[in-house]
């Protein structure tokens, strides 16, 4: 494998289950040490770090509620301290909270705005002030959706938070492109994890039958697409939303299931 990334320093955040996880351990293998972040689930993000130690990488885990901007703040300190300098963010710790329109209350709202939104813009200001401080650049890429693309019924809230993170990706790249910065987003489609199982045992199926590659996508297809956006091979990509569902959003319809 080429370690095309030798040398950077990543922070994950939502490391401990599936996406995080995959996206954690495909930037160590590509040589980064990585500090992944979870919020509780301490077994959980110990079984990640063990897996990345395992094959000669370098982890540490950080537990934190990213909610907080002075959390956020923290986090990047801790990867400087544990490795000296931050070169790649991946904002991806979030919450789901389906609701219909009519019955959404000002709790839910806040706590989905709180931690997918202002936990993602405020972990991407600190680490992009600490690559600037070191003035060779960076990366920095949100976990958006397909919600924040397609309107999907009793998604209201959250899908506005992931429409937030997608101009968010615009809005900072022109900002931060004159330090060598580039920021981007993840588009992720239906992905079979295990809240999606619990909530749809047929969820593979069901999903796959509506996807024109003909099957549901995988955390491994999330990290693929994380690999590229923070690859030398994408330093002049910047400011996008890379979709990664399979091409369900060309037509976007619904399995029997939703």
């Amino acid at each position: 494998m080429t370690r095309s990334l030798e040398g950077k320093v990543a922070v994950v955040t939502g490391a401990s289950r599936e996406i995080g996880a995959a996206m954690a351990e495909i930037l160590a293998a590509h040589g980064c040490a990585v500090l992944a972040a979870h919020f509780g689930e301490a077994e959980r993000a110990t079984v990640v770090i063990e897996r990345i130690r395992a094959t000669g990488g370098r982890a540490l885990a950080y537990d934190a509620d990213l909610s907080s901007i002075t959390a956020n703040r923290a986090l990047i300190t801790c990867a400087v301290d544990a490795f000296g300098r931050v070169d790649i963010l991946a904002a991806n710790a979030g919450l789901t909270i389906s609701a219909p329109f009519l019955d959404t209350t000002e709790e839910q709202w806040d706590t989905l705005f709180d931690l997918n939104v202002k936990g993602s813009f405020f972990a991407a200001q600190a680490a992009a002030r600490q690559m600037i401080a070191q003035g060779n650049g960076g990366r920095i890429v949100f976990s958006a959706s397909v919600t924040g693309v397609q309107a999907i019924p009793g998604l209201s809230a959250y899908g506005i938070t992931k429409a937030a993170l997608r101009h968010m990706a615009k809005t900072l790249a022109c900002e931060l492109g004159s330090y060598g910065i580039t920021v981007n987003a993840l588009g992720i489609g239906a992905i079979l994890n295990e809240r999606n199982r619990t909530d749809d045992p047929e969820y593979e199926t069901h999903w796959g039958s509506v996807t024109p590659t003909g099957r549901v996508g995988l955390p491994a297809d999330v990290a693929q697409a994380l690999l590229f956006l923070v690859s030398p091979g994408a330093a002049h990509v910047t400011g996008q939303t890379l979709i990664i569902d399979g091409g369900w959003t060309l037509t976007s319809p619904l399995p029997p299931s939703s």
